[in-house]
């Protein structure tokens, strides 16, 4: 099992977010991953915070202090960006880092952000769809060429193009608590893995048998993988029967990640509580000192 961390970049300086992914990176974590938004309205404020920095621009500092931690968005949010554009950022990150990106990606959700930056909210998964169409043959090919309802180009050449072939593992979130078909089905036909957020383990479970059995229908040959993201809520004393998943102690928090193994899920990811920096970073500590040697 490899083990990520989502940076809360919403409420970090770029020092603080640079401490943070140092500090993963010594203590063994696999991965550190940061999310997206462009303008943040009130619903984005209220729900995380008000600044956001560029993910690309942040993810190629972040490889440029560290060597060998994975770097990953969670998620971009795939119709904010011109594909061509978000393609040439994601390449550029990859080779910046040596192959060590993950390209998260979903649709959105901030109705209000979508109308500030002039796109159509209600096409954004048909958007998407397209774009991932997109960023995939541009980043494997030297020249090349699509013909799309949003987008037709031909006649370039596309450079560099990312370090990792055919390209970085592209993993796909959904909406926050549910099984988002949509991102089950985009991930059955063009990525390699689902990369759901604070789902419950029976919801994990149906929606991961529900994945494969779409994928082996569409005759995806290769497996797809399972990537989730849960917030991680290290406690002191048990939190017994009815608690959240990855809630609790570091034996309890260590089962829930055997469940997800036993799943076929390789990657965890987790969200940090709201602390200081000081307090995420003892949580980080505590997690590899006490959970991972639990989980065996």
């Amino acid at each position: 099992m490899k083990y990520g961390v989502v940076l809360p970049i919403w409420r970090l300086s770029i020092a603080e977010a640079e401490t943070l992914a140092v500090k993963a990176e010594e203590l063994d974590y696999d991965g550190v991953f940061v999310p997206d938004h462009i303008m943040a309205k009130p619903a984005t404020t209220q729900n995380y915070g008000p600044s956001w920095p560029d993910p690309f621009s942040l993810l190629a500092f972040l490889a440029g202090r560290t060597s060998r931690i994975q770097v990953g968005t969670s998620v971009v949010v795939l119709p904010y960006r011109p594909p061509l554009v978000t393609a040439k950022a994601a390449a550029t990150v990859d080779q910046a880092s040596g192959g060590r990106f993950i390209f998260g990606i979903g649709v959105g959700w901030d109705e209000e952000e979508f109308t500030d930056l002039g796109l159509p909210f209600r096409e954004r998964g048909t958007m998407s769809d397209e774009y991932l169409r997109i960023i995939q043959t541009a980043w494997t090919h030297d020249v090349p060429s699509f013909d799309g309802y949003y987008f037709t180009f031909s006649g370039a050449t596309f450079a560099p193009r990312p370090a990792q072939r055919p390209h970085p593992p592209i993993w796909v979130g959904g909406s926050p608590g549910i099984i988002s078909s949509p991102a089950v089905r985009r991930v059955a036909e063009l990525c390699d893995a689902w990369h759901p957020l604070g789902l419950t383990l029976d919801d994990l479970e149906k929606g991961f048998d529900t994945l494969r059995e779409l994928a082996a229908k569409m005759g995806r040959s290769e497996g797809v993988g399972c990537a989730p993201r849960n917030l991680l809520n290290l406690t002191a004393n048990r939190a017994g029967t009815g608690r959240a998943a990855f809630a609790g102690t570091a034996d309890e928090i260590a089962a829930d990640i055997q469940r997800v193994q036993a799943m076929g899920c390789d990657y965890m990811t987790f969200d940090l509580p709201s602390v200081d920096v000081p307090g995420m970073v003892q949580t980080m500590e505590r997690f590899m000192a006490e959970v991972k040697p639990a989980v065996g």
